[in-house]
């Protein structure tokens, strides 16, 4: 997961059309099956998880961090996904991130309140 975060970092923050093409081919070279598979339907929005929604994602939020200040950072963020990542609060020695098709088969695996867990 870490890889692909940084890929998104990454193009995020390269400006030319060359350079994101340079980025997607080191990624898709350096990654093996099933995480390019899982990467590309991610970068292309073709991944359709039902048991986890915006709006559940802004529920679990809420529940962690203050409804005010999200709402704020949202509204100043402007990309849900993004704020999370950025108002989630972190846990000392929480064990290593997992990786993208981890992630992506438990929560097509789980029911809702699974996935909430999750």
């Amino acid at each position: 997961m870490d890889a692909f975060a940084n890929l998104l970092d990454r193009l995020l923050l390269t400006p030319s059309r060359n350079g994101k093409i340079a980025l997607l081919k080191g990624y898709f070279e350096t990654r093996s099956d099933p995480e390019r598979g899982w990467a590309l339907a991610a970068l292309s929005n073709s991944v359709e998880l039902t048991s986890i929604k915006a709006g559940a994602i802004r529920k679990l939020v809420e529940a962690r961090v203050d409804p005010v200040l999200f709402r704020l950072s949202y509204d100043y963020v402007g990309d849900l996904a993004e704020t999370v990542s950025l108002v989630w609060p972190g846990q000392h020695g929480a064990n290593r991130a997992p990786e993208l098709p981890e992630v992506i088969e438990a929560l097509e695996t789980a029911t809702k309140p699974q996935a909430a867990k999750l």
